[in-house]
């Protein structure tokens, strides 16, 4: 088995073992029996448990931060503002369903995952991520299709209720499907952010808000 397997191999077990009993209830002794890997292979990749855990955190975000980037190049430039801001909502919905364990223990441990967030590797990769959705709502504000809000409150009022809801459902408390969650809030982010004969310059190019970069990384 290649050492890429072997940490691959670690970190799956680890991340059943956290789920089960959480990160302070996980021995690496029950990592170690659930790998099936030697003491020492867990103490050559990792230095700890809570070192286990941010590779975790860090591969999750790292599986989201791509879900994201695609997103613009997936629904297409011809594609309108509408079927832009719902796939927004569908993505994100989609990549929690799809990684479901992996959401839920990035829900688990909100403290790591803003850790790993920060480190020097995973920046550039969240710093991207978040710039392909901003990419988005600044060339529909400039096309006069949504309202001209600062970027980050357009993607509060777009992905705001569809992280509140992915929260309840990784603690099993969702009474709605991933599939009606879809359908209602992409039509509930394209009501609230449409302009009425989108396609139109309905605002003047000074009314689009500037860009501001910030490195502060909310989750999913």
């Amino acid at each position: 088995m290649s050492r890429g397997q072997t940490r691959a191999r670690i970190l799956e077990a680890a991340l059943a073992c956290f789920l089960d009993k959480g990160i302070a209830g996980t021995s690496i002794a029950e990592i170690r029996a659930t790998s099936g890997a030697t003491t020492g292979s867990i103490y050559h990749f990792f230095g700890g448990k809570e070192d286990i855990a941010l590779a975790l955190c860090a591969q999750g975000l790292a599986s989201w931060a791509e879900a994201v980037r695609t997103v613009p190049a997936e629904v297409g430039a011809e594609s309108g503002a509408e079927a832009k801001i719902r796939a927004m909502v569908e993505r994100t919905i989609d990549w929690a369903v799809d990684n479901d364990a992996m959401h839920r223990f990035l829900m688990q441990g909100e403290g790591l995952a803003s850790q790993a967030a920060k480190r020097s590797e995973m920046i550039d990769v969240m710093t991207e991520a978040r710039l392909s959705q901003e990419r988005i709502l600044r060339d529909l504000t400039a096309q006069g299709a949504i309202r001209p809000l600062a970027w980050d409150l357009a993607r509060a009022i777009i992905l705001g209720p569809t992280e509140s809801y992915l929260k309840a459902r990784a603690q099993g408390s969702a009474a709605a499907t991933p599939d009606e969650a879809k359908r209602a809030l992409g039509e509930a982010a394209w009501m609230a952010l449409r302009v009425p004969g989108c396609g139109e310059a309905a605002f003047p190019p000074e009314a689009v808000p500037k860009r501001r970069v910030g490195r502060t990384f909310d989750l999913i």
